[in-house]
């Protein structure tokens, strides 16, 4: 079992192994995850602000 580990991990060591897609691919997918995480980031701008203010408000009429 072990000779048919140590040819096995020749093979790859020599021939090397294949990517599904081009590594340019990978780049672009996390590009775009990266964008799409600012997006939800960016979607939530000034909330504290406005969370304060509608407190200050309830804080007046009570």
């Amino acid at each position: 079992m072990s000779s048919s580990l140590i040819s096995f991990a020749s093979a790859e060591a020599e021939h090397g192994r294949e990517l599904p897609m081009p590594p340019i691919g990978y780049g672009l997918i996390a590009i775009g995850f990266f964008l799409v995480l600012l997006a939800i980031l960016w979607s939530f701008r000034n909330t504290a602000a406005k969370l304060g203010e509608t407190e200050h408000k309830l804080d007046q009429t009570h």
